[in-house]
């Protein structure tokens, strides 16, 4: 059963990379951030990470429940700080600009500090799922989704420029990309 909910886990977000990286390249266009709210592109990315998620939530209770935590204290500050900023930073941006609407530049409170700091944040909360629970089924999960974040400025970049201009790119040239310069 866990590695049938890892196996799901793994296909929503590897397709989700294959659609992001090749898509534009085999004619289906941009296909993160999306072209438009009510585009394809978002309501399959919608579906595909719930895909890549749920999954790897049941099968991390499943495993939790038989086999238990590994380092609980350690990992749950991190989940929880991870996770918890990750929904501060999510909100401060608002959430359909998380998800494609171009609403106006962000650039103030934790974002003059890191360009994407709910994917830091999400990573810092990866982590600690991965130490609560490190196991292979948990973890190539998990694995894929922190390549999904750290990949995905790569892909919002060029749209941020083309959607706010030479704002963006005084932002980009003294904010760092994650937490390094």
């Amino acid at each position: 059963m866990i590695w049938g909910l890892s196996a799901l886990s793994c296909l929503g977000f590897l397709i989700i990379l294959g659609l992001s990286f090749v898509g534009p390249y085999v004619g289906l266009g941009r296909y993160w951030p999306p072209e438009k709210t009510a585009s394809w592109q978002r309501q399959s990315f919608h579906a595909l990470f719930r895909l890549g998620l749920y999954p790897l939530v049941a099968a991390s209770a499943i495993w939790a429940r038989e086999v238990g935590f590994a380092w609980p204290w350690i990992g749950f500050a991190l989940v929880i700080l991870g996770l918890g900023c990750a929904l501060l930073f999510t909100g401060k941006l608002g959430w359909k600009q998380t998800f494609g609407a171009a609403e106006g530049l962000v650039s103030s409170g934790v974002y003059a500090y890191s360009r994407n700091p709910v994917y830091v944040a999400t990573l810092f909360g990866m982590l600690g799922w991965a130490v609560l629970l490190p196991t292979v089924a948990i973890l190539v999960p998990l694995l894929l989704w922190a390549v999904l974040y750290v990949l995905a400025p790569f892909l919002e970049e060029p749209w941020l420029e083309a959607q706010f201009g030479e704002e963006y790119i005084a932002y980009k040239a003294k904010t760092p990309r994650f937490i390094w310069k």
